[in-house]
């Protein structure tokens, strides 16, 4: 396969992985004096934003192409750091929810947009190993950022972490700037079905249904990931303080995402992306089920990087769906329709996870677990040939 060199994409992608506030986000409010109930009110406001703008922000994108989506973007993200500073400073709570608001419209624009213009340049099995190399930027960032946190806290506390990931988010800009522009051609003729679906058409078939279940599947598993770990670690007799290991552990094994998707042929993508599900899924449920460390600690950090590669096949999948239904110039606005149901889906999930969770943190391991490799094999009969090169 062809080495894919590193892109002003791939260095966009580190830049926003280096937040250097992110151990103490919560303090960055209440040390402001934002209270608990206010803290909730700006997650719900930064939630409704994303609900409300996704599939706007899907059509401004099919509109003025997905270079300059990413640019704006990236200014809206600088801007929300910006006032998130400038909230903390001042102590003003309407601050802080001016900066949920546009940190939502950030997400929105950023939301599908960055796959899509992948999709649209990496062709064939290039695109989930793209996928993969951006991500391991990001990840890099994050370690990195993880990395220097006490060193620029020590120089200036809570104020110099946001300035410094100001500074690298605004570096961002010139970086989405100078990416490649997107082609514009056309897919082959013959890699389509009969006809132009419609937009509710899309999402009325089965396979598409399949594909939007099975994202919310990988949502749910990495939300469990970051929600319970630590209780895992606390169950099975480990310090807390082990985690911040952890969590650079399985950060560095996920980065084996690129090399792994870059060895498997397109036409047995659909192969391993069933095998990698199935294998989180038994993992997801030997660790809900296990308290022995010497099991825990290694699938914490292994089960990471065995949802990423499956997780990154299904991107590539349903924008080759897209294609084939002839709805390439709607590709973000499906992106975004699609991540919005399966939003919708995960709170569902998450609401009849509260109720599982009285049972004990392993019956959502361990349901989440069976649900996966339930979807994960319906996906794998019902989307033959999706994840094939194009």
């Amino acid at each position: 396969m062809k080495k894919i060199n590193i892109d002003r994409l791939d260095i966009l992608s580190f830049f926003n992985g280096l937040v250097f506030y992110a151990p103490v986000a919560l303090l960055v409010r209440t040390n402001a004096g934002v209270s608990t109930a206010q803290f909730f009110v700006l997650q719900a406001v930064l939630s409704l934003i994303i609900f409300v703008f996704e599939i706007p922000s899907g059509m401004i994108t099919d509109r003025i192409g997905y270079k300059n989506t990413m640019v704006l973007a990236q200014a809206a993200l600088v801007l929300a750091r910006v006032l998130l500073l400038a909230a903390y400073m001042e102590g003003s709570y309407l601050l802080f929810v001016a900066e949920a608001a546009v940190e939502g419209l950030a997400a929105c624009f950023l939301s599908g947009t960055q796959e899509a213009y992948i999709y649209s340049v990496y062709e064939g099995s290039r695109c989930p190993v793209k996928m993969a190399r951006v991500s391991n930027f990001g990840t890099a960032g994050f370690i990195v950022s993880t990395l220097l946190y006490a060193a620029i806290y020590q120089m200036g506390a809570i104020p110099a972490l946001i300035a410094a990931t100001i500074a690298a988010s605004a570096a961002g800009i010139p970086c989405a700037a100078g990416v490649e522009r997107e082609p514009y051609a056309a897919m082959p003729t013959e890699n389509r079905t009969r006809g132009r679906a419609g937009m509710l058409a899309v999402f009325a078939d089965a396979r598409m249904i399949l594909m939007v279940l099975l994202g919310a599947g990988f949502s749910v598993a990495f939300l469990l990931i970051n929600f319970f770990y630590v209780d895992k670690l606390l169950a099975c007799g480990l310090r807390a303080e082990l985690m911040s290991l952890i969590i650079i552990a399985y950060s560095a094994v996920q980065m084996r995402a690129e090399k792994l998707l870059g060895r498997i042929p397109g036409a047995r993508c659909r192969t391993a992306m069933l095998a990698f599900i199935l294998a989180a899924g038994a993992l997801m449920a030997v660790f809900g089920v296990s308290r022995t460390p010497g099991i825990v600690v290694p699938v914490m950090v292994v089960l990471p990087l065995v949802l990423t590669v499956p997780q990154l096949i299904l991107v590539s999948m349903e924008n080759t769906y897209i294609d084939r239904c002839g709805q390439e110039s709607r590709r973000a606005t499906i992106l975004s329709a699609a991540n919005m149901a399966g939003n919708l889906i995960e709170m569902i999930v998450l609401f009849a996870s509260a109720f599982i969770a009285g049972i004990g943190v392993f019956a959502c391991f361990l349901g989440a677990g069976i649900l996966l490799m339930v979807l994960g094999i319906s996906n794998h009969t019902q989307n033959t040939g999706l994840a094939d090169n194009r």
